[in-house]
């Protein structure tokens, strides 16, 4: 089991990744720029730590707590990774503004790639 979730905090890493090519890709083509996809994706890497705190201080207890009382669902998991990323992103990054949303949203995905992981792996155990 430890091995299953261990996978899943892994595979939750690759939201900085995704919501960096994703925000990315869509300004290079609306601007006609690519310099600012690298940018952005960098910025999303360069914040990639807000995910990994919120997983290990609110998406992981969470799914300690949930999955004992025989709760878990998705809505819980992203809200506790959207709290861990609003909470980690203020006291870090920013106080306000567009890299305060787009880290909760990243840390929300993270918690819900780990749940998917978690979920998709039990199934073809």
């Amino acid at each position: 089991m430890r091995r299953q979730v261990a996978k899943a905090v892994a595979y939750s890493l690759f939201s900085p990744l995704i919501v960096g090519i994703v925000l990315g890709g869509y300004y290079a083509l609306i601007s006609g720029q690519s310099k600012i996809l690298f940018q952005i994706l960098m910025t999303a890497v360069a914040n990639a730590h807000i995910v990994g705190l919120s997983m290990a201080f609110f998406v992981l207890p969470a799914y300690v707590m949930l999955l004992r009382h025989n709760k878990l669902t998705y809505s819980g998991i992203l809200t506790a990774g959207m709290l861990g990323g609003a909470l980690f992103s203020y006291l870090f990054v920013a106080s306000s503004g567009m890299v305060f949303i787009i880290n909760a949203v990243m840390a929300a995905l993270g918690g819900g790639l780990f749940l998917f992981s978690l979920r998709r792996n039990a199934q073809n155990v």
